[in-house]
């Protein structure tokens, strides 16, 4: 098994891996470690979901509020 160590400061969701090359196309097993035992804040995580909208029908009479006359253009 081949095996790599590495620390970074984890500033986004993206960790640069040294050697990448040697990992890449290769089945991994990612292990993070912190340096305390903090708890992450859940309270920070939002899920978001996409609204549930019903569907909208249209079964009413259209209503016409201009007169006919008023569409003549020539």
């Amino acid at each position: 098994m081949y095996a790599i160590e590495f620390e970074a400061d984890i500033k986004n969701e993206y960790i640069r891996l040294p050697q990448f090359e040697k990992l890449k196309n290769r089945h991994v097993k990612i292990i993070v470690l912190a340096e305390d035992s903090a708890e992450p804040d859940h309270e920070t995580t939002i899920q978001r979901y996409p609204a549930k909208v019903p569907p909208i029908a249209f079964k009413a009479d259209v209503l016409d509020t201009v007169p006919d006359s008023s569409w003549d253009l020539t």
